[in-house]
Protein backbone atom coordinates (compact mmCIF):
# COMPACT_ATOMS: atom_id res chain seq x y z
CA UNK A 1 0.00 0.00 0.00
CA UNK A 2 1.45 3.47 -0.82
CA UNK A 3 1.71 5.71 1.82
CA UNK A 4 0.58 9.51 1.25
CA UNK A 5 3.69 12.34 1.12
CA UNK A 6 3.64 14.72 4.08
CA UNK A 7 2.60 17.35 1.20
CA UNK A 8 -0.98 14.65 0.60
CA UNK A 9 -1.38 14.36 3.85
CA UNK A 10 -1.59 18.19 4.54
CA UNK A 11 -3.75 18.89 2.11
CA UNK A 12 -6.30 16.01 3.76
CA UNK A 13 -5.56 17.50 6.74
CA UNK A 14 -6.67 21.13 5.86
CA UNK A 15 -9.85 19.61 4.07
CA UNK A 16 -11.29 17.87 7.35
CA UNK A 17 -10.37 21.41 9.06
CA UNK A 18 -12.31 23.15 6.89
CA UNK A 19 -15.30 20.66 6.72
CA UNK A 20 -15.55 20.55 9.92
CA UNK A 21 -15.79 24.79 9.90
CA UNK A 22 -18.82 24.52 7.50
CA UNK A 23 -20.38 21.38 9.22
CA UNK A 24 -20.13 23.71 12.56
CA UNK A 25 -21.70 26.50 10.63
CA UNK A 26 -24.57 24.95 9.10
CA UNK A 27 -25.29 22.58 12.34
CA UNK A 28 -25.20 26.12 14.96
CA UNK A 29 -26.95 28.47 11.74
CA UNK A 30 -29.82 26.09 12.34
CA UNK A 31 -29.94 26.20 15.92
CA UNK A 32 -29.96 30.03 16.05
CA UNK A 33 -33.11 30.28 13.59
CA UNK A 34 -34.68 28.69 16.68
CA UNK A 35 -33.21 29.26 19.89
CA UNK A 36 -33.28 33.32 20.17
CA UNK A 37 -36.97 33.09 20.16
CA UNK A 38 -37.63 30.03 22.44
CA UNK A 39 -37.66 31.78 25.51
CA UNK A 40 -40.58 33.97 24.31
CA UNK A 41 -42.05 31.39 22.44
CA UNK A 42 -42.53 29.57 25.58
CA UNK A 43 -43.79 32.74 27.32
CA UNK A 44 -46.37 33.76 24.92
CA UNK A 45 -47.81 29.97 25.84
CA UNK A 46 -48.43 31.38 28.92
CA UNK A 47 -45.68 29.49 30.82
CA UNK A 48 -43.94 31.43 34.21
CA UNK A 49 -40.09 32.49 34.01
CA UNK A 50 -40.25 29.07 36.62
CA UNK A 51 -41.56 26.75 33.79
CA UNK A 52 -40.20 28.27 31.08
CA UNK A 53 -36.88 27.39 32.98
CA UNK A 54 -38.12 23.81 34.05
CA UNK A 55 -38.76 22.71 30.62
CA UNK A 56 -35.33 24.02 29.14
CA UNK A 57 -33.36 22.38 32.03
CA UNK A 58 -35.33 19.20 30.64
CA UNK A 59 -32.61 19.42 27.86
CA UNK A 60 -30.01 19.77 29.96
CA UNK A 61 -30.86 16.45 31.91
CA UNK A 62 -30.54 14.50 28.72
CA UNK A 63 -27.39 15.91 27.62
CA UNK A 64 -25.91 14.54 30.47
CA UNK A 65 -26.77 11.15 30.49
CA UNK A 66 -26.23 11.02 26.30
CA UNK A 67 -22.77 13.13 26.02
CA UNK A 68 -20.43 10.31 27.37
CA UNK A 69 -22.42 7.78 25.20
CA UNK A 70 -22.04 9.49 22.35
CA UNK A 71 -18.39 10.23 22.77
CA UNK A 72 -17.29 6.63 23.68
CA UNK A 73 -19.02 5.06 20.89
CA UNK A 74 -17.76 7.78 18.26
CA UNK A 75 -14.16 6.09 19.72
CA UNK A 76 -15.51 2.41 19.10
CA UNK A 77 -17.39 2.83 15.72
CA UNK A 78 -15.79 6.01 14.33
CA UNK A 79 -16.76 9.81 14.34
CA UNK A 80 -18.84 9.98 10.82
CA UNK A 81 -21.97 7.97 11.65
CA UNK A 82 -22.35 9.38 15.06
CA UNK A 83 -22.38 12.84 13.29
CA UNK A 84 -24.26 11.76 10.56
CA UNK A 85 -27.49 10.40 12.77
CA UNK A 86 -26.74 13.48 15.57
CA UNK A 87 -27.14 15.91 12.31
CA UNK A 88 -30.33 14.09 11.07
CA UNK A 89 -32.61 13.76 14.59
CA UNK A 90 -31.38 17.16 15.50
CA UNK A 91 -32.43 18.72 12.04
CA UNK A 92 -35.81 16.62 12.74
CA UNK A 93 -36.41 18.10 16.18
CA UNK A 94 -36.30 21.63 15.30
CA UNK A 95 -38.39 20.80 12.16
CA UNK A 96 -40.90 19.39 14.89
CA UNK A 97 -40.58 22.40 17.40
CA UNK A 98 -40.63 25.19 14.24
CA UNK A 99 -44.49 23.86 13.81
CA UNK A 100 -45.65 23.04 16.98
CA UNK A 101 -48.62 24.73 19.39
CA UNK A 102 -48.56 22.36 21.49
CA UNK A 103 -46.76 22.11 24.95
CA UNK A 104 -46.26 18.59 24.91
CA UNK A 105 -44.62 18.76 21.33
CA UNK A 106 -42.47 21.10 22.23
CA UNK A 107 -41.22 18.77 25.00
CA UNK A 108 -41.05 15.92 22.72
CA UNK A 109 -38.69 17.81 20.39
CA UNK A 110 -36.26 18.65 23.21
CA UNK A 111 -35.91 15.27 24.44
CA UNK A 112 -34.93 14.44 20.74
CA UNK A 113 -32.93 17.12 20.88
CA UNK A 114 -31.65 16.87 24.36
CA UNK A 115 -30.55 12.65 23.04
CA UNK A 116 -29.21 13.77 19.59
CA UNK A 117 -27.52 17.26 19.70
CA UNK A 118 -23.43 16.23 19.58
CA UNK A 119 -22.39 17.68 16.69
CA UNK A 120 -20.04 20.15 18.14
CA UNK A 121 -18.55 17.55 20.47
CA UNK A 122 -18.07 15.34 17.79
CA UNK A 123 -16.69 17.78 15.36
CA UNK A 124 -13.99 19.01 17.98
CA UNK A 125 -12.69 15.07 18.38
CA UNK A 126 -12.49 14.99 14.50
CA UNK A 127 -10.20 18.31 15.12
CA UNK A 128 -8.21 17.00 17.36
CA UNK A 129 -7.59 13.36 15.41
CA UNK A 130 -6.24 15.51 12.85
CA UNK A 131 -4.43 18.31 14.17
CA UNK A 132 -1.31 18.48 15.80
CA UNK A 133 -1.23 19.36 19.69
CA UNK A 134 0.69 22.74 18.59
CA UNK A 135 -1.46 24.01 16.05
CA UNK A 136 -5.03 23.02 18.08
CA UNK A 137 -5.64 26.48 19.76
CA UNK A 138 -5.29 27.98 16.27
CA UNK A 139 -8.07 25.48 14.70
CA UNK A 140 -10.06 25.39 17.78
CA UNK A 141 -10.38 29.33 17.60
CA UNK A 142 -11.16 29.14 13.84
CA UNK A 143 -13.75 26.45 14.94
CA UNK A 144 -15.68 28.80 17.32
CA UNK A 145 -15.23 31.53 14.37
CA UNK A 146 -17.20 29.29 12.13
CA UNK A 147 -19.99 28.91 15.02
CA UNK A 148 -19.64 32.71 15.47
CA UNK A 149 -20.58 33.46 11.51
CA UNK A 150 -22.96 31.17 11.96
CA UNK A 151 -24.48 33.27 14.82
CA UNK A 152 -24.81 36.13 12.29
CA UNK A 153 -26.28 34.72 9.24
CA UNK A 154 -27.98 31.71 10.89
CA UNK A 155 -29.47 30.67 6.99
CA UNK A 156 -28.92 27.54 6.43
CA UNK A 157 -30.71 24.52 7.77
CA UNK A 158 -28.56 21.48 10.02
CA UNK A 159 -29.38 18.90 7.63
CA UNK A 160 -27.48 20.17 4.54
CA UNK A 161 -24.10 18.88 6.55
CA UNK A 162 -25.16 15.35 5.07
CA UNK A 163 -24.41 16.44 1.55
CA UNK A 164 -20.83 17.43 2.45
CA UNK A 165 -19.45 14.33 4.12
CA UNK A 166 -18.28 12.32 0.99
CA UNK A 167 -17.98 8.33 2.02
CA UNK A 168 -14.19 8.31 2.51
CA UNK A 169 -13.89 11.14 4.76
CA UNK A 170 -10.50 10.16 6.86
CA UNK A 171 -12.32 10.91 10.59
CA UNK A 172 -11.76 8.50 12.97
CA UNK A 173 -8.75 5.56 13.15
CA UNK A 174 -9.57 2.40 14.73
CA UNK A 175 -8.31 2.48 18.53
CA UNK A 176 -6.78 -0.46 20.04
CA UNK A 177 -9.52 -1.04 22.49
CA UNK A 178 -12.13 -1.02 19.57
CA UNK A 179 -9.79 -3.81 17.71
CA UNK A 180 -9.54 -5.86 20.54
CA UNK A 181 -12.81 -5.85 21.06
CA UNK A 182 -13.82 -7.35 17.41
CA UNK A 183 -12.29 -10.74 18.86
CA UNK A 184 -14.39 -10.67 22.01
CA UNK A 185 -18.10 -10.88 20.61
CA UNK A 186 -19.43 -12.04 24.31
CA UNK A 187 -17.76 -9.10 25.83
CA UNK A 188 -18.18 -6.49 23.16
CA UNK A 189 -22.03 -7.60 23.84
CA UNK A 190 -22.10 -6.67 27.72
CA UNK A 191 -19.64 -4.08 27.33
CA UNK A 192 -22.19 -2.35 24.84
CA UNK A 193 -24.83 -2.15 27.15
CA UNK A 194 -25.34 1.83 27.47
CA UNK A 195 -25.67 1.15 31.26
CA UNK A 196 -22.46 -0.30 31.89
CA UNK A 197 -20.70 1.55 29.11
CA UNK A 198 -21.74 4.51 30.84
CA UNK A 199 -20.52 3.54 34.14
CA UNK A 200 -17.04 1.88 33.07
CA UNK A 201 -16.32 5.26 30.79
CA UNK A 202 -16.81 7.26 34.05
CA UNK A 203 -14.47 4.98 35.76
CA UNK A 204 -11.96 5.05 33.09
CA UNK A 205 -11.77 9.04 33.24
CA UNK A 206 -8.63 10.16 35.56
CA UNK A 207 -10.91 13.01 37.19
CA UNK A 208 -7.34 14.15 39.29
CA UNK A 209 -6.47 15.18 35.69
CA UNK A 210 -9.34 16.93 34.32
CA UNK A 211 -11.34 18.04 37.72
CA UNK A 212 -9.55 21.24 37.67
CA UNK A 213 -10.47 22.46 33.98
CA UNK A 214 -14.05 20.68 34.62
CA UNK A 215 -14.61 22.70 37.51
CA UNK A 216 -13.60 26.18 36.17
CA UNK A 217 -15.83 24.74 32.64
CA UNK A 218 -19.13 24.36 34.80
CA UNK A 219 -18.68 27.87 36.47
CA UNK A 220 -18.05 30.07 33.47
CA UNK A 221 -20.98 27.72 31.40
CA UNK A 222 -23.13 28.55 33.87
CA UNK A 223 -22.69 32.23 34.34
CA UNK A 224 -22.98 32.37 30.53
CA UNK A 225 -26.42 30.77 30.12
CA UNK A 226 -27.67 32.45 33.26
CA UNK A 227 -27.07 35.68 31.60
CA UNK A 228 -28.64 34.52 28.40
CA UNK A 229 -31.50 33.01 29.91
CA UNK A 230 -32.62 36.60 30.23
CA UNK A 231 -30.62 38.75 28.34
CA UNK A 232 -33.77 39.07 25.40
CA UNK A 233 -36.21 39.89 28.30
CA UNK A 234 -33.64 42.12 29.89
CA UNK A 235 -33.43 44.59 26.69
CA UNK A 236 -37.19 44.31 25.77
CA UNK A 237 -38.33 45.42 29.40
CA UNK A 238 -35.62 47.90 30.04
CA UNK A 239 -34.66 49.39 26.87
CA UNK A 240 -38.33 48.59 24.75
CA UNK A 241 -35.48 47.48 21.87
CA UNK A 242 -37.49 45.79 19.04
CA UNK A 243 -37.34 42.28 17.71
CA UNK A 244 -35.34 43.42 14.99
CA UNK A 245 -33.18 45.71 17.17
CA UNK A 246 -32.93 42.22 19.36
CA UNK A 247 -31.81 40.12 16.20
CA UNK A 248 -28.76 43.39 15.48
CA UNK A 249 -27.16 42.96 18.83
CA UNK A 250 -27.05 38.83 18.58
CA UNK A 251 -25.63 39.39 15.30
CA UNK A 252 -23.12 41.91 17.02
CA UNK A 253 -22.47 39.73 19.26
CA UNK A 254 -21.54 36.81 16.56
CA UNK A 255 -19.48 39.70 14.35
CA UNK A 256 -17.16 40.34 17.63
CA UNK A 257 -16.91 36.15 18.64
CA UNK A 258 -16.14 35.33 14.98
CA UNK A 259 -13.58 38.18 14.23
CA UNK A 260 -11.72 37.08 17.94
CA UNK A 261 -11.48 33.69 16.70
CA UNK A 262 -8.60 34.93 14.44
CA UNK A 263 -6.57 36.14 16.87
CA UNK A 264 -6.86 33.22 19.61
CA UNK A 265 -3.92 31.00 17.86
CA UNK A 266 -1.62 34.68 18.27
CA UNK A 267 -3.05 35.57 21.88
CA UNK A 268 -2.24 31.65 22.97
CA UNK A 269 1.13 31.81 21.78
CA UNK A 270 1.48 34.90 23.75
CA UNK A 271 0.47 34.03 26.74
CA UNK A 272 2.34 30.27 26.17
CA UNK A 273 -0.50 28.63 28.15
CA UNK A 274 -4.12 28.27 27.32
CA UNK A 275 -5.09 28.11 31.09
CA UNK A 276 -3.25 31.28 31.98
CA UNK A 277 -5.12 32.96 28.28
CA UNK A 278 -8.89 30.80 30.41
CA UNK A 279 -7.86 32.78 33.82
CA UNK A 280 -7.48 36.17 32.12
CA UNK A 281 -10.64 35.38 29.53
CA UNK A 282 -12.41 34.58 33.02
CA UNK A 283 -11.73 38.00 34.50
CA UNK A 284 -12.93 39.71 31.25
CA UNK A 285 -16.00 37.82 31.20
CA UNK A 286 -16.82 38.31 35.04
CA UNK A 287 -16.22 42.43 34.98
CA UNK A 288 -18.38 42.18 31.08
CA UNK A 289 -21.20 40.28 33.09
CA UNK A 290 -21.31 42.60 36.40
CA UNK A 291 -21.53 45.84 33.98
CA UNK A 292 -24.50 44.35 31.63
CA UNK A 293 -26.29 43.40 34.92
CA UNK A 294 -26.17 47.22 35.75
CA UNK A 295 -25.78 48.97 32.42
CA UNK A 296 -27.77 52.29 32.08
CA UNK A 297 -28.66 51.92 28.24
CA UNK A 298 -28.53 50.38 25.20
CA UNK A 299 -25.29 51.78 23.82
CA UNK A 300 -23.81 50.54 26.84
CA UNK A 301 -24.72 47.11 26.59
CA UNK A 302 -23.78 46.81 22.79
CA UNK A 303 -20.40 48.47 24.43
CA UNK A 304 -19.98 45.80 26.70
CA UNK A 305 -21.12 42.86 24.94
CA UNK A 306 -17.76 43.30 23.05
CA UNK A 307 -15.52 41.83 25.97
CA UNK A 308 -18.38 39.50 26.39
CA UNK A 309 -18.40 38.05 23.01
CA UNK A 310 -13.76 37.99 22.85
CA UNK A 311 -14.22 36.52 26.19
CA UNK A 312 -16.48 33.86 25.17
CA UNK A 313 -14.21 33.08 22.46
CA UNK A 314 -11.16 32.53 24.08
CA UNK A 315 -12.39 30.40 26.94
CA UNK A 316 -14.41 27.85 25.15
CA UNK A 317 -11.09 27.96 22.91
CA UNK A 318 -9.15 27.64 25.56
CA UNK A 319 -10.98 25.00 27.81
CA UNK A 320 -11.05 22.58 24.56
CA UNK A 321 -7.59 22.68 24.07
CA UNK A 322 -6.60 21.68 27.97
CA UNK A 323 -9.09 19.25 27.57
CA UNK A 324 -8.04 17.58 24.20
CA UNK A 325 -3.91 18.11 25.37
CA UNK A 326 -4.79 16.29 28.81
CA UNK A 327 -6.50 13.46 26.74
CA UNK A 328 -5.17 10.40 25.43
CA UNK A 329 -4.81 9.69 21.59
CA UNK A 330 -7.20 6.79 21.61
CA UNK A 331 -10.02 8.10 24.08
CA UNK A 332 -10.08 11.99 22.57
CA UNK A 333 -14.10 11.36 21.98
CA UNK A 334 -14.58 9.85 25.68
CA UNK A 335 -13.19 12.85 27.04
CA UNK A 336 -14.83 15.14 25.23
CA UNK A 337 -17.99 13.26 25.47
CA UNK A 338 -17.91 13.55 29.10
CA UNK A 339 -16.45 17.07 29.24
CA UNK A 340 -20.41 17.78 27.53
CA UNK A 341 -21.44 16.76 30.91
CA UNK A 342 -20.41 19.77 32.58
CA UNK A 343 -22.68 22.20 29.83
CA UNK A 344 -25.52 19.83 30.59
CA UNK A 345 -25.59 19.89 33.91
CA UNK A 346 -25.34 24.28 33.38
CA UNK A 347 -28.00 23.78 31.07
CA UNK A 348 -29.94 21.67 33.25
CA UNK A 349 -29.25 24.06 36.71
CA UNK A 350 -29.16 27.13 35.50
CA UNK A 351 -32.60 27.42 33.54
CA UNK A 352 -34.61 27.02 37.18
CA UNK A 353 -32.29 29.35 39.47
CA UNK A 354 -32.69 31.64 36.90
CA UNK A 355 -36.11 31.66 36.74
CA UNK A 356 -36.13 32.04 40.67
CA UNK A 357 -34.13 34.89 41.08
CA UNK A 358 -35.80 36.56 37.69
CA UNK A 359 -38.96 36.37 40.04
CA UNK A 360 -37.27 38.03 42.92
CA UNK A 361 -36.01 40.80 40.38
CA UNK A 362 -34.72 41.75 36.57
CA UNK A 363 -31.24 42.29 37.34
CA UNK A 364 -31.59 38.29 39.19
CA UNK A 365 -29.77 36.58 36.32
CA UNK A 366 -27.32 38.83 35.83
CA UNK A 367 -26.22 38.92 38.97
CA UNK A 368 -26.15 34.96 39.43
CA UNK A 369 -23.93 35.21 36.23
CA UNK A 370 -21.56 37.48 37.51
CA UNK A 371 -20.92 35.28 40.60
CA UNK A 372 -20.13 32.30 39.13
CA UNK A 373 -18.32 34.17 36.47
CA UNK A 374 -16.74 35.32 39.61
CA UNK A 375 -15.92 31.85 41.48
CA UNK A 376 -14.66 30.47 37.73
CA UNK A 377 -11.86 33.27 37.45
CA UNK A 378 -10.85 32.35 40.94
CA UNK A 379 -10.67 28.51 40.04
CA UNK A 380 -9.11 29.04 36.08
CA UNK A 381 -6.56 31.50 38.29
CA UNK A 382 -5.87 28.69 40.50
CA UNK A 383 -5.45 26.12 38.12
CA UNK A 384 -3.03 28.59 36.45
CA UNK A 385 -0.93 28.64 38.84
CA UNK A 386 -0.63 25.28 40.89
CA UNK A 387 -2.83 22.77 38.56
CA UNK A 388 -1.41 20.53 36.44
CA UNK A 389 -0.26 22.04 33.06
CA UNK A 390 -1.97 20.91 30.47
CA UNK A 391 0.95 19.90 27.94
CA UNK A 392 2.63 18.25 30.74
CA UNK A 393 -0.39 15.93 31.56
CA UNK A 394 -0.99 14.79 28.28
CA UNK A 395 0.04 11.24 29.27
CA UNK A 396 -1.89 10.56 32.52
CA UNK A 397 -5.26 9.29 31.08
CA UNK A 398 -4.86 5.57 30.80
Amino acid sequence: MMHRSGGDRAAAVNNVQRLMYVVAFLDLAGVMMVIPLFVTHLRDMGMSPLMNGAVRSFYGVLQLVSSPLVGRWSDRWGRRPLLLVCLALSAQSYLILGTSTSLWVVIGSRIITGIFKHSTTLCKAVLADVTPPEDRPGVMGRFHMAMGIAIILSPAIGALCFVLLPSEMPLHVQTEEAEASKGHPGEKETATRPQNQLISLLKDIDWRVFSDIFLVDFFLTFSSYAFRSNFVLMIDENFGASPTAIGYIISFQGVVGAAAGFFTGRVSQYFGDSQVVLFNSALMQAAALLGLTFTPSIMFTVMLLVPLSISGTLIRTATSTIIIDRSSPSKIGSVTGVAQIIPAIAGMTTPVLAGLVQEAGLRGPGLLASGAAILGAAAAGWAAHFGHSSRQAFTKVT
